[in-house]
């Protein structure tokens, strides 16, 4: 059971567990889970050791990480006003520059600000568009066309503003090669790190139609939404957040269709509209972490269901649990059969490998 499994979705709980509560165990592993941001990691175990803080935290949505909703919906408010003492501390909000503990203007910030806090908590997902993911979707949609000949219905699963929908739109640069639209705006680049030479990223098959289905999907060409898009990529990556502004920027271009709602419920609907004989590719990338602990046998159900009518090709970019803390693998199934891994890589894509063993974390 994972820790997202046993926190409580009441914010009536008591805070005074200590140690035994998951969510302040959480909040104490931040220098883990957020290893590529140093203010991140420093701000989780403020809030571990503070109970007014782990208060608010418990106001997350079920199924949505606590950490990562509190710390973008404070990233989400300093976006909107950089004016903010605690901004001084975020390299996003054009600072950066501040030394010394972050930790009091982060706490006092939060207590003032404590009824926004609460009502993007409750509003609001995780639903991070990492752009540089469409690299092994790609890898993925290569080996489909090694498989089939026939056009294909890409369906996405937690699509949010659908940057992955549209990877077919951007330029790919990996180990020295590259692939995709030689023009775009969108550099797709990862690192190598397999033991051999890397995977050929085309051709692709024909995609007869793309559908994303979502919670909550997310109108690229909207500016608040994309804020909160921006407000969930931590203050220091800047790099990654440049390249998600250029994917939205193509995706609100040439808007996917997507449907509003639990993939449990709508997927079969979907794949229902699919033209009888046309193969459906169903991809998902950090989604099913965010589904709770009791309806993921639901959610696999649904997805193994499109193979009923449908020549289904299901692929996953998911965590996995013998690839240490940021390992996620890659994974191919097709219809009934057995699924295979295909890849591993760090969970932003930053590198990829052919190998099944684990490599060092990327920040």
């Amino acid at each position: 059971m994972t820790t997202i499994d046993r926190l409580s979705d009441d914010p009536g709980m008591s805070t005074a567990q200590s140690a035994a509560d998951p969510l302040v165990e959480l909040f104490a592993d931040s220098p883990r889970h957020f290893a590529g941001s140093p203010l991140y990691a420093r701000l989780g175990q403020v809030v571990a050791a503070d109970e007014r803080l782990l208060a608010i935290a418990r106001h997350a949505r079920s199924g949505q990480l606590p950490s990562n909703l509190l710390l973008a919906s404070v990233h989400y408010l300093l976006l909107r006003d950089p004016a903010q003492e605690l901004a001084a501390w975020y390299p996003s909000c054009g600072a950066g520059t501040a030394t010394g503990d972050p930790g009091p203007a982060f706490t006092a910030f939060c207590l003032r600000r404590r009824e926004e806090i609460v009502a993007l908590m409750r509003r609001r997902l995780v639903q991070t568009n990492v752009v540089k993911r469409s690299a092994v979707l790609r890898l993925g949609m290569t080996v489909v066309a090694s498989m089939t000949d026939e056009p294909v219905t890409l369906i996405e699963v937690g699509s949010s503003a659908g940057v992955h929908l549209r990877f077919d739109d951007y330029r790919y640069d990996l180990a020295g090669r590259t692939w995709g639209r030689a023009s775009s705006a969108v550099v797709v680049s990862a690192e190598w790190r397999g033991e051999g030479p890397p995977p050929d990223l085309g051709p692709l098959p024909v995609i007869a139609d793309r559908v994303g289905i979502d919670l909550n999907p997310i109108d690229a060409r909207d500016p608040d939404e994309r804020l909160w898009l921006r407000a969930l990529i931590w203050p220091e990556n800047t790099a990654q957040a440049t390249l998600q502004d250029e994917a939205l920027r193509a995706v609100a271009a040439n808007p996917p269709r997507t449907y509003a709602g639990d993939a449990v419920d709508l997927l079969p609907e979907v794949v229902a509209g699919v033209p009888r004989g046309t193969p459906v590719v169903i991809f998902h990338s950090a989604t099913r972490l965010h589904v709770p602990a009791e309806r993921r046998e639901a959610f696999d159900a649904a997805i193994a269901g499109a193979g009923r009518e449908h020549d289904l090709f299901h692929l996953s970019f998911e965590a996995s649990r013998d690839l240490g803390t940021q390992g996620f693998a890659l994974e191919l199934r097709r219809g009934g059969e057995p699924g295979r891994r295909l890849a591993i890589g760090h969970g932003h894509a930053e590198w990829i490998s052919d190998s099944g063993e684990a490599r060092p974390d990327v920040s």
